[in-house]
């Protein structure tokens, strides 16, 4: 990935500089089979599925919990 590199390039020429790199690839969808991607049968342990099965109906709301964050209107 071309980030990748020019952030060694960077870290090469002044090694102050501090990278992180996250990869989440495909972070929506599943085979109807439910064998290729994240379909999980219980509860899921993260926001996209979560996200899914709002789309498709299998769930009827997302709840967001929490309105007492250090931000202008609470939420996070």
């Amino acid at each position: 990935l071309v980030i990748e590199e020019i952030c060694r390039d960077i870290y090469r020429a002044d090694p102050e500089w501090k990278f992180m790199l996250l990869r989440y690839f495909n972070p929506v969808g599943a085979h109807p089979s439910g064998y290729i991607g994240e379909d999980p049968s219980g509860i899921p342990n993260n926001l996209m599925p979560l996200i899914q099965q709002v789309a498709v109906g299998r769930r009827e709301a997302l709840t967001v919990f929490g309105n007492d964050y250090s931000t202008k209107d609470g939420t996070g």
